[in-house]
């Protein structure tokens, strides 16, 4: 069995290490019997190491015996990445690096990495891109590849924010093939969901999306983007475009490619569509005025300019290139 090694510099975050630690020596019916991996703490020294929380672990390695040969290294996050010792673990990543070997950082470690160069190539998370800036300063040269996410697995590194421990697991899980992919989103959606809502009865239906047949992709997603701020991370060419505003989220495809799918011929409302909207909520009245600003200025259509109605609500509506209206609105004054 090949080890993992889990990088903790005092005081770590004992929370960042728990599901991870514990996919890898069990499963659904208990302990492996036959693990594919043994996890294994690594420290400064073979003295034991508190906790955030106060509790102690013993390592199993130093820093001077660490072994060479190991399936992963995964660097748990805590206060102590700030701290002169962190400097030891540099050639430890650059080993694993340059073997190819899995690297997971998590919380203030992850800006650790990016202080050193390490996230530069590749896509990334941590505890937002203004620590990740201030701790990586000139040696950080990939903000553009942030993601803003609880985790993010690409070019054989995992990072994630300091509240991202089960999407952390999650993606070294599926790094390192621990199981199958389908037994490891069960593992994900188990404790993600919570057994209460697991064993609750399942809706006959749940709502699953808004989607928007567009006349020209592109133009659309730089619309949802500049004027309300939609993020998706679409590669510009494939006719699916999935986008998400919060916890809202939208899909756009192409009419021609829709038909083909389809085998069907539509027709197109011409100018606003009259049979659909899109429901934007804004902190307040105020918001309401500015935002209707803001898009007009970024060339969305305007249809209503901002009313307050009777019941107490302040609306207006824009429109989309392809006509569909877009309600922005308050309740709040």
């Amino acid at each position: 069995m090949k080890e993992i090694l889990y990088i903790v510099l005092e005081p770590f975050a004992e929370h960042e290490i728990s599901y991870l630690a514990q996919a890898v020596t069990t499963d659904e019916m208990g302990p492996r019997t036959q693990p594919k991996y043994v996890n294994r703490i690594v420290a400064p020294t073979h003295d034991a190491v508190t906790s955030v929380g106060g509790m102690k672990v013993m390592p199993h390695y130093s820093f001077a015996d660490a072994p060479h040969d190991y399936a992963a290294l995964v660097l748990i996050g805590g206060y102590g990445w700030a701290s002169e010792q962190a400097r030891s673990v540099v050639p430890m990543v650059e080993e694993a690096l340059k073997r190819q070997v899995p690297v997971g950082a998590i919380c203030n470690a992850a800006s650790w990495m990016a202080q050193h160069g390490f996230l530069n190539g590749v896509k990334h998370t941590g505890n937002g891109i203004d620590q990740l800036k201030q701790w990586g300063g000139a040696n950080y040269t990939n903000a553009s590849g942030y993601i803003a996410a609880q985790a993010v697995s690409d070019g054989g590194i995992v990072t994630a924010n300091g509240t991202g421990h089960l999407e952390f697991a999650r993606e070294m899980l599926l790094l390192l093939a621990v199981d199958d992919p389908a037994m490891i989103h069960r593992f994900y959606a188990f404790y993600n969901m919570g057994l209460t809502r697991l064993m609750a009865p399942q809706p006959r239906f749940r709502f699953n999306t808004v989607g928007l047949l567009t006349s020209d992709n592109a133009a659309t997603v730089r619309f949802y983007t500049q004027v309300f701020g939609f993020t998706t991370d679409w590669d510009g060419v494939a006719p699916n475009v999935e986008m998400h505003l919060g916890d809202m989220r939208i899909i756009l495809f192409p009419r021609a490619d829709f038909e083909q799918m389809t085998g069907q011929r539509y027709t197109y409302p011409k100018g606003f569509n009259g049979t659909m909207e899109l429901a934007i909520d804004v902190p307040s009245f105020a918001h309401v005025d500015k935002e209707y600003a803001h898009a007009i200025s970024l060339g969305a259509t305007s249809v209503m300019a901002p009313v307050t109605e009777p019941w107490g609500q302040r609306t207006c509506y824009v429109a989309d290139p392809d006509g569909n209206l877009i309600e922005i609105n308050s309740f709040c004054q």
